[in-house]
């Protein structure tokens, strides 16, 4: 078994006028390479009429965006000409690369009915061989993405990226990375294998779970050494997850806002080429 680094609490920042919650970074700890940013907005409940998420175009460069949708709905416009609405159980999984111009909100039939929302978005880096390839956008609704349950039906984990026991999720990323989202009834375990090499990170969005070594609660990030293969959680209650893996990047990280380079005069050229509408009009 891993045994567990650090366990992170999530804490309240605000993003423009919306509140999410955010366990890495930190003040202590920039990134768990390749990953850079969680952020955890929910859950909310929306009045009919509200729209609590309408970020207007911007720009990423030199990474992958991704957004894992746990209630409500998802909506999606960017630069190469997609729009699509991802619903509950759904992700949206942006390559950047050398770079993308978006738009997202809570979606218009959330918008007139009202409802639950949820969502993550994690932001995994790229090595600098591929941070100027080209840009790409893959959504996948619930009913895309393969599952393992086990038999009694008190665990369920979605495999969104990379495999688990054989099952292999829908998204090509450009590197090597895992991505589960992860369901637990009380009482429920599961054993998850890994590479030692690579970074590992469950964050806890509720719940209550013995996890090798620690205790897990809700709104938690924990990252482990690199002294073992697996990592088994135990649910003391209903909890839910999202498990990612991936290879550290060891390489200079470089970022302003939606950009993240290897150096800072990539940075003062994603910013031209971004003004200069390089990386697209929407």
């Amino acid at each position: 078994m891993r045994t567990i680094k650090q366990i992170i609490d999530t804490q309240d920042v605000m993003m423009g006028d919306i509140k999410v919650g955010q366990p890495l970074p930190t003040e202590n700890v920039r990134q768990i390479s390749p990953f850079l940013l969680l952020h955890h907005l929910g859950p909310i409940e929306i009045s009919p009429g509200e729209n609590p998420m309408d970020i207007g175009p911007h720009p990423h460069r030199g990474f992958a965006p991704v957004t894992f949708v746990f209630e409500g709905h998802v909506a999606h416009t960017d630069s190469l000409g997609n729009q699509r609405v991802v619903s509950k159980g759904g992700v949206q999984w942006m390559s950047a690369g050398r770079g993308i111009v978006h738009a997202e909100s809570v979606g218009q039939e959330l918008i007139d009915s009202g409802g639950s929302y949820e969502i993550i978005q994690l932001w995994i880096n790229l090595p600098g061989n591929l941070k100027m390839s080209e840009p790409s956008y893959q959504p996948f609704d619930a009913a895309e993405i393969p599952y393992f349950e086990d038999q009694e039906k008190r665990v369920r984990l979605n495999v969104i990226c990379g495999q688990y026991k054989n099952i292999q999720g829908p998204v090509k990323h450009p590197t090597e990375v895992l991505a589960y989202t992860l369901f637990m009834e009380a009482g429920s375990s599961i054993t998850i294998p890994g590479n030692t090499e690579w970074n590992f990170i469950v964050y806890q969005l509720s719940g209550d779970t013995k996890v090798n070594n620690g205790q897990l609660n809700g709104r938690q990030l924990a990252y482990f050494n690199f002294d073992g293969t697996e990592v088994r959680l135990e649910a003391r209650k209903a909890s839910r997850y999202l498990i990612v893996s991936g290879p550290v990047i060891n390489e200079p990280l470089a970022q302003y806002g939606p950009f993240v380079m290897n150096r800072p005069e990539e940075l003062q050229q994603a910013i031209n080429d971004y003004q200069a509408g390089e990386m697209g009009v929407l």
